[in-house]
């Protein structure tokens, strides 16, 4: 796969970086599993670390602070072993999707390149982004911990043993070796949730940028198929943009077919991550040096839903172009009565733009506005409840 350079920068480098260090190679035929025995400890790891995380939330439920603290990072230890479970489920599809996309994509002139190079310029620059914000975040939850524990250590002679994760371990880990190993238990789930998550959402970022970019192809090769000058040509042309249509279509409806089960999960969760993130952020009882790891991790959540949001909205809009430019093609004079015709049955599909959905809803920006709201509801019912505590 990947054989034609397509002359796209980076193409497909965030998704190939992150699914290899998950032992996965999606540009491999039926997306061959290179490492089973590292990915089987990242996703033993991740749902071990679960049960630590629910148990101390039990323990911990007339404290709403610290059940928030260790459900906001169970949340999202879910969310990506749900995606790296689906991967290793549908990677085959995954991997034939990857490759049909690219096939379609090396048939493009020079001309039509350029609506794939700026399609492709914006998902490099988001997922770019939203990688180095999810790495980062992993990384301060990772050091912060032990820092503070040997700042205190100097100053007043003990050393406290943070934890990463806030959890009820099967170890007492108030001692060196027990800390360090659950340090380490910590790291790889960490780990498995930087890579699972930046590699799945990426990869959607990326099937989405570059469908959409199809179907400005399409658009342009139907304004340019009224300037072919032989009728015969221009029949020929006319029906190659009717099966280019129905190509990216199908792309359309088989991202969606892979993603609806992630979508629901993403968008279900998201709601309560956000509540617990941003009740944390405004409860006052937070400790200043825990302020930076939870605007960084609001920030990657935020980012995350945007990924999957704004995809949505941008292949329902783009889709939708297309019928105006099969209305232009059918209203100009150039085109005889048989050909105006048969564009017919484009323009009814075309007015029934492409959707991605979540099983029980759509994926667009209102969505986007909707968890938000839905978790700024959330936040409300938490401190009424923490109120009544009192």
């Amino acid at each position: 796969m990947f054989q034609k350079d397509l002359g796209i920068r980076s193409y497909f480098y965030i998704q190939k970086f992150t699914f290899q260090r998950l032992g996965i190679d999606l540009t491999a035929k039926n997306g061959r599993v290179t490492q089973p025995y590292f990915l089987f400890l990242v996703v033993f790891t991740l749902t071990s670390v679960l049960i630590p995380m629910v148990v101390y939330s039990r323990q911990h439920l007339q404290e709403i602070v610290e059940v928030t603290n260790a459900m906001a990072p169970f949340m999202q230890a879910s969310i990506t072993l749900w995606k790296i479970w689906r991967v290793i489920y549908r990677r085959k599809e995954m991997a034939q999707l990857v490759e049909s996309i690219y096939r379609l994509s090396e048939q493009a002139t020079k001309e039509e390149l350029t609506h794939l190079i700026q399609e492709n310029n914006r998902e490099r620059i988001m997922n770019s982004v939203y990688y180095y914000s999810v790495l980062n975040t992993g990384i301060l939850a990772l050091t912060a911990p032990v820092l503070v524990s040997f700042i205190q250590y100097f100053r007043v002679g003990h050393f406290s043993y943070i934890l990463v994760l806030k959890g009820a371990y099967p170890i007492e880990y108030a001692r060196p070796l027990n800390y360090f190993l659950i340090w380490l238990w910590s790291a790889i789930a960490i780990y498995g949730v930087i890579y699972g998550s930046v590699s799945v959402d990426s990869l959607f970022s990326w099937y989405l940028h570059n469908i959409t970019g199809n179907f400005k192809i399409l658009q342009s090769k139907l304004e340019s198929a009224e300037r072919v000058a032989h009728l015969k040509e221009r029949r020929a042309t006319l029906y190659y943009c009717i099966e280019y249509h129905q190509r990216v279509i199908e792309m359309a409806e088989q991202l969606d077919f892979i993603y609806r089960p992630i979508v629901f999960i993403q968008c279900t969760l998201n709601a309560l991550q956000i509540c617990f993130l941003a009740y944390q952020i405004g409860s006052g009882v937070v400790a200043m040096v825990d302020f930076p790891f939870l605007f960084l991790f609001m920030n990657s959540v935020g980012i995350q839903l945007m990924i999957y949001c704004y995809g949505g909205q941008h292949l329902q809009n783009e889709s939708g172009n297309v019928s105006k430019s099969v209305d232009q093609t059918i209203n100009s004079h150039a085109w005889p009565k048989e050909l105006r015709t048969v564009l017919l049955i484009s323009m009814m599909r075309a007015q029934k733009s492409c959707k991605l959905t979540g099983i029980f809803f759509d994926v667009d920006l209102a969505l986007f506005l909707w968890v938000w709201r839905t978790a700024g509801s959330y936040v409300t019912l938490l401190r009424s409840v923490d109120q009544q505590t009192l």
